[in-house]
């Protein structure tokens, strides 16, 4: 991928999480950005095709169909497009890809919000995909954390396999701070 289309899609992106926020707070819904969009929040911005926002399952197809008015297209299985991005509403309480479930939108005030640091760090261990793994190592590094923060707030939302990973994880993450 070139320099130039990443910019694009970064500065499209952002355009519509801001787009995406005024819509949620206008229809009164909470809800909250989750995977490679809300790295960037964290010191740490990749390239991703999508927007995935956790919500409740009402306030979902309230957002749906407030999207449908607003000009995306629905793709199926709540995805919608717009400008090359793909939305992905994402209902608390839904199996996620692995074997995670979408957690609880972490505040009940209107918005679109990014979900907190010690959970996007568990979500992208539970993905258990590569390049998820690898955000986690980043974010462990860009945030400077410690093991006690990842022990105190991380592991805490994890099941035993996934404290294992998030163990070794870390581990790597250190050593290539080391080597670097």
């Amino acid at each position: 991928m070139k320099l130039r289309e990443c910019f694009r899609l970064f500065e499209s992106r952002d355009q519509q999480i801001t787009q995406l926020d005024r819509i949620v707070k206008r229809i009164k819904v909470p809800a909250m950005i989750i995977g490679g969009a809300a790295l960037p929040y964290y010191g740490y911005n990749r390239v991703t095709e999508d927007i995935n926002i956790i919500t409740n399952i009402e306030d979902a197809k309230k957002l749906g169909n407030e999207l449908l008015k607003q000009g995306y297209k629905f793709i199926g299985q709540n995805k919608f497009m717009k400008s090359n991005l793909l939305i992905n509403l994402c209902p608390t309480g839904v199996k996620a890809g692995g074997k995670s479930i979408f957690p609880p939108v972490e505040s009940l005030v209107p918005g679109l919000i990014p979900v907190s640091l010690p959970r996007l760090l568990a979500l992208k261990v539970q993905a258990n995909r590569a390049k998820d793994r690898g955000d986690y190592v980043e974010l462990i590094k860009r945030n400077k954390l410690d093991w006690e923060y990842i022990e105190d707030k991380v592991i805490p939302l994890l099941d035993r396999v996934d404290m294992r990973w998030a163990k070794l994880l870390y581990d790597q993450a250190m050593e290539e701070l080391i080597c670097s």
